[in-house]
């Protein structure tokens, strides 16, 4: 019985000892890697990154563990749990992340990932049929948010429509609850952006877009806004030097990765997400949803997000511009 005992321990032994060669050295490694936390919004199109970076895991190929702690739903808690120190690595809104600066949060920039033509507001057939229709109706939206900030601007500086004057607005926590509203009849339009607007016109084939703001903005002021970027508290990169160009690459990998498999992407992060992968494929298909990374260690994404940044000082979207330490 001993002998037999022996055996057996030997042989799982010696599995476990294969099986731990076998396993890629990268990950046998992950304890020893800077670890960052980071949380996602539920609904939004960072999902597609997380999950595709989960199973890649450019992040361990870059040298950092980025660890996924939490998933929010409400974008204002999503802010201001970042800002509060709750987790040290987020994507969002990269005037959102300046106007934190400004206020005196530690953090820098460190890339860009979208541009702001991928911001709609949607409306149903036979409602608002452009965003000029929406006098005296009512906009969804998330106040706390640079989209609603950026959009703000816009319909004022190019349509002269005022909020709350020419125009209601009413809250909402997600991009997701915007379209809902829409949906539902409580409002004419809503401020969203991809996956929801492929999921809300799967769902409801008569919601369509009536207002692309990027494309607004740079056919009137000249300029192409960049609109989510990734924001990184700065004790995260004291406690790991260098990190921060670490985190850039890796998501420029994943980015790069989803944009050349959005097949693949759509797959692992469908039911995350509890929508249908042919409505995460709509959102690339259509060209609502474009990615164009690039690292804050660029001079041209360095001089891009600078422009974009005095520009929106000069009309008000920023408290005042912010310099080159903002970014990483």
């Amino acid at each position: 019985m001993t002998g037999s005992i022996s055996r057996r321990s030997a042989l799982k032994g010696a599995l476990a000892a294969a099986a731990a060669v076998a396993q890629p050295s990268i990950l046998r490694g992950q304890a020893a890697l800077p670890r960052v936390t980071y949380v996602t919004l539920a609904t939004g199109f960072n999902v597609i990154l997380n999950e595709y970076m989960a199973a890649k895991r450019f992040d361990l190929m870059h040298g950092v563990n980025i660890d996924v702690i939490n998933s929010y739903v409400s974008v204002t808690n999503y802010y201001n749990d970042f800002t509060a120190g709750t987790f040290e690595l987020g994507i969002g809104a990269w005037d959102t992340w300046a106007a934190r600066y400004l206020a005196g949060v530690p953090l820098k920039l460190i890339s860009t990932v979208t541009d702001y033509d991928m911001l709609y507001i949607v409306a149903m057939q036979g409602g608002p049929k452009t965003v000029d229709n929406l006098r005296g109706k009512t906009l969804s939206a998330i106040l706390s948010s640079g989209a609603f900030r950026v959009t703000k601007h816009a319909l004022a500086a190019f349509h002269k429509m005022t909020a709350d004057k020419d125009y209601k607005v009413q809250n909402t926590e997600s991009p997701a609850g915007a379209v809902a509203m829409v949906l539902g009849g409580s409002t004419e339009g809503g401020l969203t952006w991809e996956p929801n607007v492929s999921v809300g016109m799967e769902r409801e084939p008569k919601l369509t877009t009536i207002y692309n703001v990027g494309d607004d903005i740079k056919q009137n002021a000249g300029i192409e806004l960049p609109y989510f970027g990734i924001a990184l508290r700065n004790e995260a990169e004291k406690r790991h030097p260098g990190v921060a160009k670490k985190i850039a690459a890796a998501f420029d990998d994943c980015v790069r990765g989803v944009i050349a498999n959005p097949d693949e992407a759509a797959k692992l992060s469908a039911d995350k997400m509890k929508v249908s992968q042919a409505a995460l494929l709509a959102a690339f298909t259509s060209k609502r949803l474009v990615f164009r990374p690039i690292a804050m260690d660029n001079p041209a994404g360095r001089e891009t997000l600078l422009k974009a940044a005095d520009y929106l000082a000069k009309n008000g979207v920023l408290e005042k511009k912010v310099g080159p330490d903002f970014l990483a």
